[in-house]
């Protein structure tokens, strides 16, 4: 099969958008549940583009920041996200399924989900990914090559979002401790790239990879405080107070 016929199939086996229904619903709910357990806040909005294609990047220092692209943008999001999901209570993991997420394992090639994804960006689709592919304490580490690769290979502008609570997300012991529901902010960047004029057929060499994957981390790096930032920290100006 030519890479043509290849990603014609994975087009039609991966339309976009896709569940729209579903997805929508799920989006309205999460809006109204953040707005009564925390004090969202967004910062960016005019940064946010029409249409796609687009690859939303973001930082996963808790498993609800992946709320963060859902709450701050209208779009029919699709979803790269880790299949084992081990950060995330077992009460929650039903919601990636719900939602129709393109899962990926560690450790593995995972071709079905970087297919679809290459095909979703192909049809000027929206899809968000967390670089650093799993969760963990702040600050940003280094990121694993599955974002880097979809941008170079996509061609795809990639727009920044950094979410980030000073109360880590502790929603029900900040009521009770503190009186007041948990503070979140969600800052947009402004979109940056392409980073090459994308080429299917083309794999992305290691330096070119690693290049992108630092690029990507320094600008969700700006959105976020400077403690947060870890290896991508420079001279820049202060974005939160």
């Amino acid at each position: 099969m030519s890479r043509k016929d290849l990603t014609d199939a994975y087009i039609q086996k991966y339309p976009y958008p896709r569940r729209r229904l579903i997805r929508r619903t799920l989006q309205g709910l999460l809006s109204v549940a953040s707005a009564a357990l925390t004090e969202y806040h967004i910062e960016g909005k005019e940064n946010l583009p029409k249409e796609g294609p687009l690859l939303i990047v973001s930082n996963h220092f808790h498993f609800l920041d992946s709320i963060g692209p859902i709450r701050t943008t209208n779009y029919f999001l699709e979803f790269i996200n880790d299949l084992e999901m081990p950060n995330a209570p077992p009460s929650m993991r039903f919601l990636p399924s719900l939602w129709g997420t393109l899962k990926i394992l560690q450790g593995s090639p995972n071709l079905e989900s970087m297919r679809a994804a290459e095909a979703i960006l192909s049809q000027g689709g929206v899809l968000g990914i967390f670089p650093e592919g799993h969760v963990h304490p702040a600050p940003l580490g280094k990121p694993l090559p599955g974002a880097a690769y979809l941008a170079l290979r996509s061609g795809a502008p990639i727009l920044p979002i950094g979410t980030y609570s000073e109360d880590s997300w502790d929603l029900f012991g900040t009521m009770r401790k503190k009186k007041r529901r948990a503070r979140v902010i969600s800052r947009i960047g402004k979109p940056f790239g392409p980073l090459a004029n994308g080429s299917l057929s083309k794999v992305p060499l290691r330096e070119e990879v690693k290049a992108a994957g630092w690029e990507i981390m320094s600008h969700i790096a700006e959105l976020l405080p400077r403690h947060a930032r870890g290896i991508y920290a420079q001279p820049r100006e202060e974005t939160f107070a």
